[in-house]
Formats: structure tokens, sequence, C-alpha cells
């Protein structure tokens, strides 16, 4: 960013570099704080203080690598048994990465489609667990339930991705995956031992 035509910008960008050893709230203090625990750490700190390029290919193959090892520990936890953000969407919702580290990342075939930013957002918060489903408000609620209060009947369900997406039977959810169905094909692959599982249960429940 130093390298601008805009001398206001670079004003200000040194400015906000100045500050950073006074202020933790600042921009540089937050970026030189986010490249902790990449194997180039010292070379990118070192090259924002000083207004240096980063070479994007070493920076993103770091990065990469940094994220390999934070869901690597997410394999053994179990998103059914274990109210795990990072769990889950690495179980339900990631893209695998390549076993070629110089691969590029390969994003949601959502990002691909025409459609608008509010219906974009919605999914990217529902892959997140940043949702108002349940096993989420559950979390931030003393003494929350984590059982869907939308079903009809008697069983009572976890109100979770897995079963917004394949089990709810309210209506409004109903009609949201008949409206959205096209969308839906995007986790049915991830969500294939879920789906196998519900219909047993199913069955042995069936007189």
């Amino acid at each position: 960013m130093l390298n601008t035509n805009s001398d206001t910008l670079r004003r200000v960008v040194q400015a906000d570099l100045n500050l950073q050893p006074r202020s933790s709230a600042c921009w540089t203090a937050q970026l030189l704080s986010a490249f902790q625990g990449l194997r180039g750490c010292e070379l990118y700190v070192r090259a924002v203080q000083t207004g240096h390029a980063i070479t994007m290919q070493v920076f993103t193959a770091d990065l990469k690598h940094r994220m390999r090892g934070v869901l690597k520990g997410a394999e053994l936890v179990d998103p059914n048994t274990h109210n795990d953000k990072l769990a889950t969407y690495h179980s339900w919702f990631a893209i695998p990465f390549s076993r070629n580290e110089r691969m590029p990342i390969n994003v949601p075939r959502y990002l691909h489609l025409d459609l608008s930013k509010h219906v974009m957002r919605n999914i990217s918060r529902f892959r997140l667990r940043a949702h108002t489903l349940k096993v989420e408000a559950a979390a931030w609620l003393e003494d929350g339930s984590c059982v869907c209060d939308q079903c009809p009947g008697e069983d009572e369900h976890v109100q979770n991705e897995v079963h917004a997406l394949l089990i709810c039977q309210d209506h409004r959810v109903c009609e949201l995956r008949k409206h959205f169905s096209f969308l839906l094909t995007l986790f049915l692959r991830t969500f294939q031992q879920h789906i196998l599982r519900h219909t047993n249960s199913f069955f042995s429940r069936s007189p």
C-alpha cells in the first residue's frame, strides 16, 4: 500500500505504522498479529514495517500450510457430539485441500453463481455457523436448548445445519429448501452419511 500515487494514502499508512508500537487497535498491529504462526512471520513483519513487497506466491503457500495444521486438529472432533464451529466447518462444509501445496485453493461453487449479495452472505453465514439456528443460539443463552422448536410431533432433534437442510418438517423451512434446491446439491455429498443415518433411524421407528 506504500507503493501508491496517492500522497494522502501514503501518509495515512505511514501514520498507522508509526502508531503500531503504542496501540494494538490500529490496522498495522492487527495485520502483524495475523502473521503469527506463519513460517515466514518475521519476514512478513519486517516487510510491512519497512514498506517492502511480500511475495504473494510464498505468502499464499504459507497460509495454506497453517490452515492445514488448524484443520488437522479439527479432524478429531465429531460435530454431532461437540458444539465446535471449526469441527463443524471442517466436517460438513470445507473443501478439501489438494495434496499438492502448489495447487490453487478451490472455492465453493456458489461463489461462481449469479446470486444476490443477500443470498451469498446468508450461505456464507450458514457454512461458518454464524446463523441463528438453535445449536448456535444456545451457546449464547443461559440454559439454552438446541432442540428444534419448529418441527411438529414429539421427536426431539438438534436444530443444526444437517437438520435444517435435510430433516426439519416446518413448512417455512420446507419452502426454503424447495426454493433453493439448486443449492442443496452443494452439500449433499458432504451430508451423505447423515442422510443414511437419518433414513435408517426413520425406518427403525416405523411400525
